[in-house]
C-alpha cells in the first residue's frame, strides 16, 4: 500500500517540489534511522531464531552481509549495478551456501541443513541456520 502512495505521489510535480525543500541533512538523518531500523530488525529476527552465532558459517554470513549492506559497497557489471541491500543479500548467500558445502566436504563437523533440527541446549526450538 505504501509503494502505491509512493507511485501516486511522484505523479505530482508539486510534491516532488516540496520534498526538494528538505536539507540534504535531514534526508541524510532519515536515511541513518531508516538503516539503522533495517539492520537492527534483522539481528531481531536472527535473535528469535536463536541463530548459533558459535558456528563459524552462521558468523561469517552475518558479519560480511551486514558490512556490506551498511557500507553500501557496489558491484558494476557492464549496465548493472548491485549495490548496499541487495549485494549484501548475495553475498550472504554465497558465503552461507558456499561454506557449508565446504564444511560437507571437509567432514569438519555437522552442518545442520535449514529445515533440519540441530542438537543444541536452546530449547526446542530449531536454528534456522547451519
Amino acid at each position: 500500500m505504501a509503494g502505491i502512495v509512493a507511485i501516486l505521489l511522484s505523479l505530482f510535480p508539486k510534491f516532488g517540489a516540496l520534498i526538494a525543500t528538505v536539507p540534504p541533512g535531514v534526508l541524510g538523518g532519515a536515511g541513518v534511522v531508516l538503516y539503522g531500523m533495517i539492520g537492527i530488525l534483522g539481528v531481531r529476527i536472527w535473535v528469535q531464531n536463536r541463530v548459533d552465532f558459535s558456528n563459524p558459517i552462521n558468523l561469517s554470513t552475518a558479519g560480511v552481509a551486514l558490512v556490506i549492506g551498511i557500507a553500501d559497497f557496489t558491484w558494476i557489471i557492464g549496465d548493472l549495478t548491485f549495490a548496499g541491500i541487495a549485494l549484501g543479500t548475495g553475498a550472504a548467500l554465497l558465503i552461507f551456501h558456499g561454506m557449508t558445502a565446504i564444511a560437507r566436504a571437509r567432514g569438519s563437523e555437522h552442518v545442520a541443513a535449514p529445515d533440519e533440527p540441530e542438537s543444541t541446549d536452546h530449547g526446542s526450538r530449531p536454528s534456522k541456520l547451519g
